[in-house]
């Protein structure tokens, strides 16, 4: 891909580091999709820091950012299991890229692992295997926007919590590796009471196990919300500032008693709480359970009341007020990702939203079917037209 747009400058309200020390510049220089979704092969060189993808449904728009999500920690935008990923189900499929951070290659890369009965998922960096993505602190974090979430504050808490989970996993990658550790020992606990309710030290352990990791988990998230609040205290152009608040029993203890004091009471609820988890089949408290709320913090008024086009808007400020604390965490901006991104915004926000990704300090992809609402990043960006699965047009 060649593009004549020119290279963004970096903006000292927006996007420079709150400490006045520039950020890394982190650049999508290439990526390369095989055997993925509707995709036989596919290549996209990114030549400006922008890039706007049209064409109808169907096109392999979302495929080509749920690829790109891919190469961080997680099942990626649409949290899709490993045999989704597949062309036509085949059991093999990989992802490459390369990463330039400040002009320096890094090679990334997933996939499965042919020639095995059971394949599985494997990451490369530079060429060398690594044990799981959860691995990679450095260089690559991502943040992404796309229309299921426009659903976010009135459908279930579990959908919100696995959203601000990924928004703690970017900045903290070592929160999918505490999340895992506490679904597995919930997982057996749960197993085991229904099986050998009667064994009281293998139950005591598991919840050891429960508490240890769940304090872990609900002080990542207490420290990602404190931190994104702060960052999201004042408007950004046409979208709102917002506050999080965290719900959860565990986080409001974190607020006044020592971790490890915390992981007692956590333990010895869970313990209490056997019989009564053992009727219901499940485990009745635990960081599983937390929810977060969002508000617009000038007109005090929740998300969950909010019309569709306002919780966009909040939504939006939440998204970019996150991807500052990526930066100034990691060093390097994250790649950005927005799935139509123009939909339930009136144009004022349309127009606002586009002059900030002009000072983004990352790749940005960028979908739409049409290309006419995109107009204002005419020499700032590089559009290409989608067909099933194939570049139809670049420029």
């Amino acid at each position: 891909m060649t593009s004549a747009a020119p290279h963004l400058h970096t903006s000292p309200t927006l996007f420079t580091s709150k400490v006045g020390q520039p950020s890394s510049r982190l650049q999508l220089a290439r990526l390369t999709l095989c055997r993925f979704r509707n995709y036989d092969q596919l290549t996209l060189c990114p030549q400006a820091p922008i890039v706007v993808l049209t064409g109808e449904n169907g096109s392999g728009k979302t495929n080509l950012l749920e690829a790109a999500s891919l190469l961080t920690p997680g099942r990626g935008l649409r949290g899709a299991s490993l045999g989704q990923f597949g062309q036509n189900g085949s059991a093999h499929w990989g992802i490459a890229s390369q990463i330039l951070v400040d002009g320096d290659p890094i090679e990334l890369g997933t996939g499965l692992q042919p020639g095995t009965d059971a394949p599985r998922r494997i990451f490369l960096l530079n060429g060398k295997p690594l044990r799981n993505q959860n691995a990679w602190e450095n260089p690559l974090a991502a943040v992404w926007l796309t229309p299921q979430m426009d659903r976010l504050f009135s459908e279930s808490a579990s959908g919100r919590r696995r959203f601000l989970d990924r928004l703690v996993m970017a900045a903290y990658p070592h929160h999918a590796r505490e999340l895992a550790a506490y679904d597995r020992a919930m997982s057996q606990r749960n197993r085991l009471l229904q099986t050998r309710a009667n064994e009281p030290v293998w139950l005591s352990g598991l919840e050891a196990a429960m508490a240890r990791h769940g304090v872990s988990v609900t002080a990542a998230r207490n420290e990602t919300v404190r931190q994104i609040n702060l960052y999201a205290r004042q408007d950004m152009e046409a979208f709102p500032a917002v506050q999080i608040k965290l719900l959860c029993t565990i986080a409001d203890r974190l607020g006044q008693n020592p971790a490890l004091q915390v992981e007692d009471w956590l333990r010895e609820q869970l313990a209490s709480a056997r019989m009564m988890d053992r009727e219901k089949g499940r485990t009745s408290l635990g960081v599983h359970k937390s929810d977060f709320a969002l508000t617009d913090l000038k007109k005090q008024l929740p998300a969950a009341l909010a019309s569709t086009g306002q919780q966009k808007s909040l939504l939006i400020g939440l998204i970019l007020a996150h991807a500052r604390l990526v930066r100034d965490h990691r060093g390097t901006a994250p790649l950005l990702l927005l799935d139509e991104p123009l939909v339930h915004l009136d144009e004022q926000r349309r127009l606002s939203l586009q002059k900030i990704l002009q000072d983004f300090q990352s790749t940005v992809l960028i979908t739409g079917t049409d290309r006419a609402p995109f107009a204002p990043l005419q020499g700032h960006a590089e559009f290409a037209t989608l067909r099933q699965g194939s570049f139809l047009s670049i420029c």
